[in-house]
């Protein structure tokens, strides 16, 4: 187990992330989604173990990382890897057998699919890249991390007659962005919420497996913390 750095968090997760398999976080931005990808990666190393981390939309700060760290080495423990194209992301699979990381993150898992994919073949994309992503996991018993994007789609609310009410008692409504897809290879699948930006207060519900409650967290200077 590798801890998120809050206990309570730590709590809905069963102990901490996994080996072995992908944990999906997912969540608007600014909702902590990156910040606790960096805690993770921290207290991984902490633990002896060594990181990968798969860059897709230029997220990766070391500054941040060693202010989360409290060490300037901390960094010797992670293998940084730029992707710009899904080509880059796919191919950084194959590096997992070799560096032998105890930890793996994705930072975002989607958005370069969202680009070069359109319509069917980025859901086949997508699920062909966690499928391979997710025997990796299991091959070198390695946690993984993807984080994902949300978007707002329109909330249908449909009357007896089967007709679209317009407008609906709540307009909008936030989904994975192709959470279908990703949720086959994702036993865990983490959802952040904000709830005071301002105060440093966010919300984390279990989604898959499911759980009625949901907990709150802060990010501190040292990264994902409890609320005081």
């Amino acid at each position: 187990m590798i801890s998120s750095g809050s206990e309570t968090l730590d709590t809905l997760l069963g102990g901490g992330i996994r080996s072995g398999m992908i944990t999906d976080v997912y969540g608007e931005s600014g909702s902590g989604k990156t910040q606790l990808c960096f805690t993770l990666a921290v207290n991984c190393i902490k633990n002896g173990g060594k990181v990968m981390f798969v860059d897709t939309a230029g997220t990766f700060r070391p500054e941040r990382i060693m202010e989360i760290g409290g060490l300037w080495d901390v960094l010797e423990k992670i293998t940084y890897l730029r992707a710009l194209v899904t080509a880059d992301q796919i191919n950084a699979i194959q590096k997992i057998a070799d560096l032998d990381p105890q930890l793996v993150i994705i930072d975002t898992v989607t958005g370069l699919f969202s680009v070069e994919y359109s319509g069917p073949s980025r859901h086949l994309a997508v699920m062909k890249h966690l499928r391979s992503l997710a025997m990796a996991a299991m091959a070198s018993r390695c946690a993984v991390v993807v984080t994902n994007m949300v978007r707002s789609v329109p909330a249908n609310v449909v009357d007896q007659a089967g007709r679209n009410v317009v407008p609906a008692i709540s307009p909008v409504q936030q989904r994975e962005y192709l959470g279908s897809s990703v949720s086959i290879y994702s036993p865990i699948k983490l959802k952040l919420e904000i709830i005071d930006a301002k105060n440093s207060m966010f919300r984390a519900k279990l989604v898959q497996p499911p759980r009625a409650a949901a907990i709150e967290f802060g990010i501190s200077t040292r990264g994902i913390s409890d609320l005081a």
